[in-house]
């Protein structure tokens, strides 16, 4: 029980970081008066906090039938960019309008 607990809340903490960096970090950055010029990409952590939140999931459905745990980890896994499900979003986008430079 506290191996799924230490696995969902380092999962979750991920997945919310790769969420900052994709989308709160540069409005952040340019509110606190950043300059386009200044701004530095920083790359999140790719599937390891979605991966974590499945094993902690699985491990919940093993022993606890609770509907707030699975709302968590569902939520959590929608919103780490970095895991698989905006992995088959951008391919699904880039498949239906490929790219603004289609090597014309």
């Amino acid at each position: 029980m506290i191996l799924g607990w230490t696995l969902a809340l380092l999962g979750g903490v991920i997945c919310l970081v790769n969420f900052y960096l994709s989308f709160l970090r540069y409005p952040l950055f340019r509110a606190l008066g950043g300059k386009q010029e200044e701004w530095r990409w920083v790359s999140g952590f790719p599937l390891v906090g979605s991966v974590l939140v499945a094993i902690a999931w699985i491990g919940w459905l093993r022993g606890l039938d609770s509907l707030t745990l699975d709302v968590l980890s569902l939520t959590l896994v929608a919103l780490d960019t970095g895991g698989f499900p905006w992995f088959i979003l951008s391919m699904a986008i880039y498949a239906l309008f490929g790219t603004k430079d289609d090597g014309a």
